[in-house]
């Protein structure tokens, strides 16, 4: 029996949609080389547009829908997949990617 049966409870987790965009850290274990790294979400992503920006130092910023930048969390070659906030405006105006 678990704890939520005991209490008659009942639980629900439910996450953003899936096809809800927003932007996203990923970064790659230091076994990965960079340009693989930036070669293989391009790959992924679909546009270069979507990559926002990436640093030889191990990460990228990508804008996807919710469900796929969860999937990017199952390869190998990815090591941390979060989500982030910021201003969009401020960062159109210092990258020339529009907000979404």
């Amino acid at each position: 029996m678990t704890l939520a049966e005991r209490f008659g409870a009942s639980i629900e987790i439910t996450g953003p949609d899936p096809e809800t965009e927003g932007f996203f850290l990923v970064t790659r274990p230091e076994r990965v080389d960079h340009e693989s790294f930036v070669a293989g979400l391009l790959g992924l992503i679909g546009s270069a547009d979507r990559l926002v920006l990436h640093h030889p130092t191990g990460f990228a910023v990508v804008r996807l829908p919710f469900g796929r930048a969860q999937r990017l969390k199952r390869l190998s070659w990815v090591e941390t997949v979060g989500g982030i906030r910021f201003d969009p405006e401020r960062l159109a105006a210092a990258t020339g990617v529009p907000a979404p």
